[in-house]
């Protein structure tokens, strides 16, 4: 097959759970002797830059300069595409839910697919925050105007239709597909240390994990978090590291070590040295980091919101917390720390549940199998 990606955050460009999601997919297709091809409109100065990556073409057009600069760059992305379509360069084209790229698109030779990521009205509605009527209605347009849809949650798929409404056809849940590393857990872990790894906003709970944090030290004088992730700051506009460490005293600070945006490896890496990760996040769609800290043999806390659920079993294969519960946060962190035989247990009955239902072997199958499936049904709806 022939398939095309729309990805404004191709790694090793900055980007979060999009451009990791899509990196691997499109890497691991590619690898099984597909042709993949990424393209994106970015607003740091780039000039029709083209690479190829493991394998996969990538494309990064720069966003023109003008008043509407927005709509341009966007347009321009569209003709590539639609000219790849038409020159039988592509056969399938898959664009994610965020900011509503597939908008206005005319029908084309082949399919569009929208992958659900969760949107800016998703996570807005999530949050309860309000969202510009632009931007639902740009979100809204794309995904009615898509031929076929997938989702990273059921969870997702059935809030999405909640907001914009049933599509006429059905959606298919596809997990992000995690890579899983070839050797075992022969790392020796730092039973003190306890990792977060995401962006520093109050979606992901960073604030509640601080918060709760105190109480973690008053039982463990010697654990240490560690913070990894971009800093986009409070609604204030105050940074984020800032505002967290206004919220405990300089004994808590001492024990909390901020490592900033790190590339992917760095954060696999402190998974493999960890006693635990913790991740309570308010909402997601999918998020990959729990995953690929349960495939590095790290105890996970996790969420019970959202998607939470889907991916983790209570005390089976994880742990979960309310983020609104910070009693519940910090006696969960100290439940790893003192139980030897329950961070064991979760440490393998994790690394099964990606093994067994996240990871590429199990997940890159499936979306082959439903993008030749849309491809198939596309053409005999045209020939009909």
């Amino acid at each position: 097959m022939r398939i095309g990606f729309v990805c404004c955050e191709y790694p090793p460009m900055p980007h979060g759970g999009i451009g990791s999601s899509t990196h691997t997919l499109a890497s691991s297709l590619a690898a099984r002797g597909h042709f993949v091809w990424v393209g994106g409109v970015y607003s740091r100065p780039v000039q029709n830059e083209k690479e190829t990556d493991h394998g996969v073409e990538v494309v990064r057009f720069g966003y023109p300069r003008g008043p509407f600069s927005w709509v341009t760059g966007r347009y321009q992305l569209f003709s590539k595409i639609r000219r790849l379509m038409e020159e039988h360069q592509l056969d399938i084209i898959e664009t994610p839910d965020w900011e509503g790229f597939a908008a206005g698109w005319p029908r084309l030779p082949g399919p569009v697919v929208v992958r659900l990521h969760g949107s800016l009205t998703y996570f807005a509605q999530e949050m309860s925050r309000p969202i510009e009527r632009k931007y639902r209605w740009i979100e809204s347009s794309s995904f009615r105007r898509c031929d076929y849809w997938c989702s990273t949650s059921r969870y997702t798929a059935e809030k999405t239709e909640t907001l914009f409404g049933s599509h006429p056809q059905p959606p298919a849940v596809l997990f992000n597909p995690v890579e899983v590393p070839a050797n075992g857990d022969n790392t020796e872990r730092d039973r003190h240390r306890v990792v977060f790894a995401g962006t520093l906003t109050p979606k992901k709970g960073i604030i509640s994990l601080v918060k709760a944090w105190p109480a973690v030290v008053r039982e463990h004088p010697q654990a240490e978090l560690h913070i990894y992730g971009r800093d986009e700051g409070t609604d204030s506009g105050q940074p984020m590291r800032e505002y967290l460490c206004s919220q405990v005293d300089a004994k808590v600070q001492a024990t909390i070590r901020w490592h900033g945006q790190v590339d992917r490896q760095q954060v696999r890496s402190a998974f493999r040295t960890c006693r635990l990760a913790i991740f309570p996040s308010y909402s997601e769609a999918f998020s990959m980091v729990p995953l690929e800290a349960m495939a590095d043999h790290c105890p996970v806390i996790y969420t019970r919101r959202s998607s939470g659920p889907e991916l983790i079993t209570e005390g089976v294969d994880g742990l979960l917390i309310d983020p609104d519960d910070h009693s519940g946060i910090s006696q969960a962190v100290c439940r790893l720390l003192d139980d030897d035989e329950l961070a064991s247990r979760l440490s393998l009955a994790g690394y099964d549940r990606v093994v067994s239902g996240f990871s590429t072997n199990v997940l890159i199958p499936r979306n082959e199998a439903f993008y030749a499936h849309c491809i198939e049904d596309f053409r005999r709806k045209k020939v009909a």
